[in-house]
């Protein structure tokens, strides 16, 4: 969805043309940091008590369930119960 005023957008564009690569950077590495955080309090919140390699399970499939087909997210999956068999 684009409701944004084309004006707006390019006045938008200009300021961030504006900042350092370094402050571009800065910017999208907090912006996901936060968006991790929250996904993982909603996670925390709906599942009290979740394991660690159910959470990076949970996770994954906030951000990417729709990426893949369901063989290599299963795979995917297997491979992080794995991994959490580590922890």
């Amino acid at each position: 969805m684009d409701d944004t005023p084309l004006e707006i957008t390019k006045k938008m564009a200009a300021m961030m043309q504006l900042k350092s690569p370094v402050e571009r950077l800065k910017m999208g590495s907090s912006m996901y940091d936060t968006s991790k955080f929250l996904v993982i309090r909603a996670i925390k919140e709906e599942n009290p008590g979740i394991s660690k390699s159910s959470l990076r399970k949970e996770i994954f499939l906030r951000y990417y369930r729709d990426d893949f087909d369901p063989q290599a997210r299963d795979q995917i999956l297997s491979h992080l119960e794995n991994i959490g068999s580590m922890d």
